[in-house]
């Protein structure tokens, strides 16, 4: 008796080696999927998000050198005096909600949803365009004196490129296109490829309440 049973063991084992490596053969052809309609859903998500006017950020905040012109009222309005004909003026009233830095060369004014802007100071429009990644829609502004002004987040557009502009001419309304948690003007002012602490060239603004 125990013979036999020895002999069913003994023929058993080479059947169970081979189910056991069949088995983790067929466990090694399996890879992982993504579910059925996931790359569908995702280009619909995406495409949904950019209609509605939402943009994420996925770049790294450029970090560029800062070119610091004045901290105190007298050296303000030298440089003013030097560089423009007449003093700038703020594109609308509002609050500052974020000041200039190198992560982050420009400044935002907070201000209801649909005020006009208006250009700094006197000048040509360069650029009209849509940042898909952060500021929506936007605009630029060639001044005098190798001095350049970008607005950005807004609703509306009513400038198009080569149109002269002043102070008085509205370029679009505060909105909240791109990457924005609400309504404000993204401003950024350039001096020869240089980013410029607006708050140096324009009036005082006041911080949020």
């Amino acid at each position: 008796m125990r013979f036999v049973l020895k002999k069913q063991n003994k023929n058993l084992l080479p059947m169970m080696i081979f189910k056991r490596d069949a088995l983790n053969e067929r466990l090694s052809k399996i890879k992982s999927r993504f579910p059925k309609g996931f790359k569908q859903l995702a280009i619909i998500s995406f495409i949904s998000l950019s209609l509605l006017g939402y943009y994420p950020n996925l770049g790294i905040p450029p970090v560029k050198k800062s070119l610091v012109l004045a901290s105190h009222q007298e050296q303000k309005e030298e440089i003013v005096a030097e560089s423009f004909s007449k003093p700038p003026v703020l594109p609308h009233p509002g609050y500052l909600t974020t000041r200039f830095s190198t992560r982050h060369p420009s400044i935002d004014i907070a201000a209801g949803l649909g005020m006009p802007i208006h250009p700094i100071i006197d000048g040509e429009v360069t650029k009209v365009g849509r940042d898909f990644w952060g500021l929506g829609n936007y605009v630029v502004v060639a001044h005098q004196n190798g001095f350049k002004s970008k607005y950005a987040h807004m609703s509306k557009i009513y400038v198009k490129v080569k149109d002269e502009v002043t102070p008085e001419n509205i370029l679009g309304e505060v909105g909240l296109t791109g990457n924005t948690s609400g309504p404000h003007t993204h401003l950024e002012i350039i001096h020869n490829e240089e980013y410029i602490d607006p708050e140096t060239l324009l009036p005082e603004i006041s911080n949020m309440p």
